[in-house]
């Protein structure tokens, strides 16, 4: 169940993050953002749906919220740099547990922290195959929408992703990481 709430958070969260991964295409190609919509709302419904499972299976409340500040952010960075970088952070699934007495471990907090990443990573993987045997422009833009949202969610600073991870398990989060990091890197160098 999705609460009146969380449904909202997420369609702005989706459509400020579409916006700013198709700045500056949609000024000359306005269709653009419906693909940007299509690609990003998978990937980025995806990731923090990832999470929520996750947090629910351990027995937290879990969901979606967006931060404002978060909005911000990705609208000015993606102003000022020109669309060449994206802050994507919009948000967050937030848990917490129906009993006053249960707090999350590291590791459940690292297992939450991680899978949203986990899905962008094999998402990724997937979409680079496909283009492999059909390539389309779509399919290399939608993986590297999947790698740039495990790459910016796995930097170990402040309340993203990777810190949680890297604080239970650095040997998942550098595995994570670099697997995020080879991708986009080899999206960047052959496919874009």
């Amino acid at each position: 169940m999705f609460s009146r709430r969380e449904v909202k958070d997420i369609v702005i969260s989706v459509i400020v993050l579409s916006l700013v991964f198709a700045y500056p295409e949609i000024f000359f190609e306005p269709v653009f953002f419906l693909v940007s919509l299509f690609v990003v709302g998978i990937a980025f419904m995806g990731h923090e749906l990832s999470h929520r499972f996750t947090a629910r299976r351990f027995g937290y409340f879990a969901e979606y919220r967006m931060w404002p500040q978060g909005i911000m952010l990705a609208i000015f960075f993606t102003l000022v740099s020109n669309g060449s970088f994206i802050f994507a952070a919009p948000g967050a699934v937030v848990f917490g547990s129906f009993w006053a007495f249960k707090n999350p471990t590291m590791e459940e907090v690292g297992k939450i922290g991680i899978a949203g990443a986990v899905f962008n990573i094999v998402l990724m993987f997937i979409l680079i195959m496909a283009n492999f045997f059909y390539s389309h422009w779509i399919l290399a833009y939608a993986a590297l929408i999947n790698a740039w949202l495990a790459i910016f969610n796995l930097i170990p600073l402040g309340p993203l992703d990777g810190r949680k991870v890297l604080h239970w398990n650095r040997g998942i989060w550098t595995l994570g990481f670099a697997l995020a990091i080879i991708g986009f890197a080899y999206l960047n160098l052959f496919l874009m």
